[in-house]
């Protein structure tokens, strides 16, 4: 498709296509092409595929997956062949050093006693708790090789020896040999699969999707030959490679998990989300909801609770668009949900 300007639908049509939110994929090319999918709240990973997911199955879709800490510093589920590329990417430390807390001595010495436990078998956070102070741990050291934002075990993840476990469990996996590569040349991977999935964006899209600097993104481009190709969306430069779908029609009803891709993707959210909005969206403290996308906008949250699915318009719908949402959200969760509550 060989076009200088994309109109806003035009541009939310195929961002929709791109992201497999029209046309489903397998599990395993959504989680790679869409660099991982965010998961520090353990079901969205799990959401994500469900609604994207071609051969979606409940009980065994995170088969062949592992979580670990990749962009913006935060927990994605990446495929478990590809854990090299994203620890490459992010700089894998070599040794230990001083940090949360604890000596790089005391950090070997724990880091150790972990991965002989979790070696054995012993995978769940509170058994390893458990096996620590029966191994003599303080309650000082505890609180920072189990620290709320990572410790100790993620300084483990960091270096290849230990993931978290893809499901919604908090237990730890040893990892499988990995294969890295030069941390140039993973990051360039990745932002070539970043303007192929995610394009038409910007550079600054892509940096705050990566937290890489804009200045290492430029020299990324210019080193490695990354021939992106360019149109104009919105009055600005968009960017992206391989050839962009044909426009369709935008579907009337979409269901997006929460920290989507379709929304970190992008700095500038305006394709998707109207401004007053946003504070319906991500809240102070960062954390990005679950929502829906009605008629090329985001006009609802929504929350799963057991076999009721809730949804919290951001202003009043008509009787139409409240059976459409009812109705879309029933299709995406056949089968788990039997009805279907709006908040006013």
């Amino acid at each position: 498709m060989a076009v200088a300007t994309l109109g806003p639908e035009e541009l939310l049509s195929i961002s929709l296509q791109r992201q497999y939110l029209t046309v489903k994929a397998p599990c395993k090319t959504v989680v790679s092409k869409l660099c991982g999918l965010q998961a520090q709240f353990a079901n969205n990973p799990k959401y994500a595929l469900r609604i994207r997911g071609g051969d979606f199955d409940a009980e065994r879709w995170s088969r062949g997956t592992v979580k670990t800490w990749t962009f913006r510093n935060t927990l994605h589920l990446v495929l478990e062949k590809e854990l090299g590329l994203f620890l490459s990417a992010q700089g894998i430390p070599q040794g230990w050093e001083d940090g949360w807390g604890l000596t790089a001595e005391r950090m070997e010495y724990w880091a150790g006693f972990l991965m002989d436990r979790i070696n054995r078998g012993v995978r769940g956070r509170e058994d390893l708790k458990k096996q620590c102070r029966e191994g003599g741990i303080s309650a000082e050291e505890e609180g920072n090789v189990f620290h709320g934002w990572g410790g100790l075990l993620k300084e483990m993840s960091r270096r290849g020896l230990i993931a978290y476990h893809s499901g919604t469990a908090k237990q730890f996996v040893p990892c499988p040999p990995i294969e890295t590569m030069p941390q140039g040349e993973a990051r360039a991977l990745l932002l070539r699969r970043y303007f192929e999935s995610f394009g038409p964006a910007s550079i600054e899209d892509c940096r705050a999707f990566t937290g890489w600097r804009r200045r290492e993104l430029d020299a990324l481009i210019k080193d490695f030959g990354i021939k992106l190709r360019s149109l104009s969306c919105g009055g600005g430069d968009c960017f992206y490679l391989g050839e962009l779908p044909e426009p369709q029609a935008v579907p009337a009803c979409v269901f997006l998990t929460g920290f989507d891709q379709l929304i970190m993707g992008y700095k500038d959210r305006s394709r998707i989300m109207d401004s007053e909005d946003r504070g319906r969206v991500i809240t102070n403290s960062g954390i990005v909801h679950p929502t829906v996308l009605l008629r090329g906008r985001l006009r609802a949250s929504w929350k799963k609770d057991g076999e009721t699915l809730l949804i919290r318009p951001f202003r009043p719908l008509s009787p139409r668009d409240r059976g459409l949402v009812a109705e879309t959200g029933s299709n995406v969760f056949a089968g788990e949900v039997e009805t279907c509550r709006f908040d006013s």
